[in-house]
C-alpha cells in the first residue's frame, strides 16, 4: 500500500466521522428536525406506544436519544482517532491513546463553538461534558483492551505480536 493509501486507510475514517459530526451540528441535527424524525420512526415501528404516550414522555425520550447520540458520536470518534494516531504501529499505542482522548475532547469544544453560528442550534457545556464522557469511555476501553492483550500475550510464548494486531 502506498503512502497516500496508508494515510487514507488509517486517517480517512476519522475525517469522514468528523464531517458527519460537523453536519449533525447544523440544522440537520437540530431538535426540531430530530423530533420529526423520531416521531416518524415511532409512527412506523411503535404506533400503539405513540398513541398512548404523553407529550412529556415523548420529550424525555427525545432528550435521552439526543444525549445518547452525543455520547456515541464521541465514543466512536475516540476509537477512530486512536486508530488514526496509531497508524498501525504497535509502539505508538500510548501516544495514540493520549492524542485520541485529547483530540476528541478538543473537537467537542470546537463542535459546540460551531453551533454558535447555526440559528437553530446553540452551544451547551453539558453537551461537551457528554461528548467528553463518550470519548473517555472509548479511551478507557482501548487502554483496557491493550492491557488485556498485552497480559495475554506475555503469558503465551511465541505470541509477542498478537497484542499489536488485534487493535489495528
Amino acid at each position: 500500500m502506498g503512502r497516500t493509501g496508508r494515510f487514507l486507510w488509517y486517517v480517512g475514517p476519522m475525517i469522514v466521522w468528523m464531517g458527519l459530526i460537523f453536519a449533525l451540528s447544523t440544522e440537520l441535527g437540530s431538535a426540531a428536525h430530530t423530533a420529526g424524525l423520531l416521531y416518524r420512526l415511532l409512527q412506523r415501528f411503535f404506533p400503539d406506544w405513540l398513541a398512548q404516550a404523553s407529550p412529556e414522555e415523548l420529550f424525555e425520550l427525545h432528550y435521552w436519544i439526543r444525549k445518547g447520540a452525543h455520547f456515541t458520536e464521541y465514543f466512536i470518534l475516540a476509537l477512530l482517532a486512536y486508530r488514526a494516531f496509531r497508524y498501525g504501529e504497535a509502539w505508538r499505542h500510548w501516544r495514540a491513546l493520549g492524542f485520541s482522548g485529547s483530540f476528541s475532547i478538543l473537537y467537542a469544544f470546537t463542535d459546540e463553538f460551531h453551533q454558535v453560528f447555526v440559528s437553530s442550534r446553540g452551544p451547551a457545556l453539558r453537551d461537551v461534558g457528554i461528548d467528553a464522557l463518550g470519548a473517555m469511555t472509548g479511551f478507557v476501553l482501548m487502554a483496557l483492551l491493550y492491557a488485556w492483550q498485552s497480559a495475554r500475550s506475555a503469558t503465551r510464548p511465541g505470541m509477542m505480536h498478537a497484542a499489536t494486531r488485534a487493535t489495528d
